[in-house]
């Protein structure tokens, strides 16, 4: 039986790890990429873990937003990498994570409560955060996609996060907001040129709500790729809308308090 100091330890080390993934986190982030909850009990836990990398000297600290009510968000200085150095590589080799804490912005920390709540407790590694994948961590193949328009227009696009240890790898885009007309265009270009391959680089791609703007995202996939005989698409086009819409698609809505991840049908608004 493991002793509290042993926990202890490994309870700091993979929170030194996730911050290493992510390059900034809240309380809740870690306690729930730790730990595994996100609940009251986890988040004194965490809160614990917190205090003593403090006390070692490894963390540096700000407030999300201008307001007291703000959450605290965490990353490593330079002690914390060098006490990380045996465990797992900062991106870009950086020496402190000082700088993605002072331009955190709101889609990065969106994408970090999703990362976290699908790492939720696990101890091995479960893909790429979105600061891994700007930062080329992740594997380049998967890292960017380019694909055409209509009228032949080349297009590129880049994950949110990237995921591993499934059927196969697993695009992740993080709603956090409306999508106009064009970006929805856009997205079904995406789609088709993605899946239309017998053997795609990608096995699925979720689609996670973090705000109530992008809650209709699976209905209006669903209204995009659906046609009938009459659309005037032609066949190849509406079996692939078929077939994306049937194997390829999860909605996911995130829960911003306990930030736990539940699946959603697709035509819900």
């Amino acid at each position: 039986m493991k002793s509290k100091q042993q926990i202890g330890r490994e309870y700091r080390a993979k929170t030194l790890k996730f911050l290493a993934h992510v390059g900034y986190a809240t309380t809740r982030q870690i306690a729930m990429a730790v730990l595994g909850s996100c609940d009251m009990s986890g988040r004194k836990m965490a809160g614990r873990t917190i205090r003593s990398l403090f006390a070692l000297g490894y963390l540096v600290k700000k407030r999300d937003g201008d307001s007291v009510a703000g959450e605290m968000m965490l990353a490593l200085n330079r002690a914390g990498v060098a006490a990380l150095a045996e465990l797992v590589e900062m991106p870009h080799g950086r020496a402190h994570a000082r700088d993605w804490l002072r331009h955190a912005h709101k889609h990065r920390t969106a994408c970090n409560s999703v990362y976290a709540a699908v790492t939720r407790g696990l101890d091995e590694d479960i893909g790429w955060s979105e600061l891994e994948i700007r930062a080329g961590s992740a594997p380049a193949n998967l890292s960017a996609f380019s694909y055409s328009d209509d009228d032949g227009i080349s297009l590129q696009k880049i994950p949110d996060l990237l995921l591993h240890g499934f059927a196969g790898p697993i695009w992740v885009e993080v709603e956090n907001g409306w999508r106009g007309a064009r970006d929805m265009q856009k997205l079904v270009w995406f789609l088709r040129s993605i899946f239309e391959h017998p053997a795609p680089l990608i096995d699925k791609l979720w689609f996670v709500v973090t705000a109530s703007g992008a809650k209709t995202i699976g209905k209006r996939l669903h209204a995009a790729l659906t046609h009938g005989p009459e659309s005037g698409y032609p066949r190849q086009i509406r079996e692939l809308d078929a077939r994306i819409l049937s194997e390829r698609l999860a909605i996911f809505q995130l829960d911003a308090d306990l930030l736990e991840l539940t699946r959603i049908p697709l035509q819900q608004d």
